[in-house]
């Protein structure tokens, strides 16, 4: 059976708190309840009497619309000022939504059942300062202590090769052609019968809470509440599943020869702080230059005793002597320009 239990008010003239909801006027000065009262509950619960239970819980307090006062519901006049109940309107509950919808406006929505990423955002962009600290650009004083090049030319012949594919390119001459295996299809061969286990939630009985109902008078009304208690069953169940066999499809591959261009040698060379050059290239009649490559570097040393090598154009590379005193700018280790020159 449902109890009745005593809520409380606080007096916002005098401050007086804990006041019981029973009591329609405050204890230490007699202001009222009024629009701003909202009754709560404390831990320690007290009961209403059986006698004095039946009044309780039969609607909510009204509010007078001339002094605000709360008055119980089968009041027929305000108990602060004696008006008329049927010149007012409204209630305790609909005071209490008010003074939400208020709240509300003055305040951000409430983060309750959602992260705070603050803390997270600030962690972040104090990781991104102290990584942008460290990777900033940085000036230095420096000499040119090495340089090496490197040069490449790729040599390409023009000869028969043989190849094979599922068609001929332009210029090729059949040498053979056989039926081979292109891809396989999954195709169905049949069932059969396997033993799966499986799980499901089956109901294992109530567990029970109690809850308090405000009842917008004072009071609170106690009420038993059973919620299902679930539990995890598992079993076995048998299922038809399908068995796929692998089917090869075969195709025509054709084998044949043609005449194209292929790497065949590569001419290099490399030095230091010489001049660079090209390999001489000397071609057959069946043979012509393909790619040329090069790559110039030079090693830096600060008068902190760091080393950058740096990769670097030609025209950089032959402005820049042993010895020369350059201004470096460095970025996350790498050399980004010398003497104001970028460097990609």
């Amino acid at each position: 059976m449902s109890k009745i239990v005593t809520g409380y008010w606080d007096c916002p003239y005098c401050n007086n708190k804990g006041i019981s909801g029973l009591e329609k006027r405050c204890t230490a000065c007699g202001h009222p309840q009024d629009e701003g009262t909202k009754f709560y509950l404390k831990e320690q619960k007290e009961y209403v009497s059986e006698d004095k239970a039946g009044k309780y819980g039969k609607g909510a307090d009204w509010t007078c619309s001339y002094c605000g006062a709360l008055n119980r519901h089968d009041a027929k006049v305000c108990v602060g000022c004696g008006a008329d109940r049927e010149e007012s309107s409204g209630d305790y509950f609909e005071n209490v939504e008010k003074q939400k919808q208020k709240a509300q406006a003055k305040q951000p929505e409430p983060t309750k059942g959602k992260r705070n990423y603050t803390p997270f955002i600030i962690g972040l962009v104090l990781l991104f300062a102290i990584i942008g600290f460290s990777c900033r650009p940085k000036n230095y004083g420096a000499s040119v202590t090495d340089k090496e090049w490197s040069r490449a030319i790729d040599i390409e012949k023009y000869e028969t090769v043989s190849e094979s594919d599922w068609s001929v390119p332009d210029g090729g001459r059949v040498t053979d052609e056989k039926s081979e295996i292109h891809h396989y299809d999954d195709v169905l061969d049949h069932y059969e019968t396997v033993t799966v286990e499986k799980s499901r939630q089956v109901q294992d009985g109530y567990d029970t809470h109690v809850e308090y109902d405000d009842n917008g008078d004072g009071t609170f009304t106690e009420r038993e509440v059973q919620t299902p208690r679930y539990k995890t069953e598992y079993y076995t169940e048998e299922e038809e599943q399908p068995v796929y066999e692998k089917v090869p499809r075969y195709q025509t591959k054709y084998y044949y020869d043609i005449d194209k261009w292929v790497p065949d040698r590569t001419l290099e060379t490399s030095g230091g702080a010489d001049t660079p050059y090209w390999d001489d290239t000397v071609l057959s009649e069946n043979e012509r230059e393909g790619e040329r490559r090069a790559e110039y570097k030079v090693t830096f040393t600060t008068n902190k005793d760091k080393t950058f090598t740096a990769a670097v154009d030609e025209g950089l590379w032959n402005s820049l002597d042993i010895n020369d005193n350059v201004d470096l700018m460095v970025k996350s280790g790498r050399v980004t320009s010398v003497n104001g020159t970028e460097i990609e």
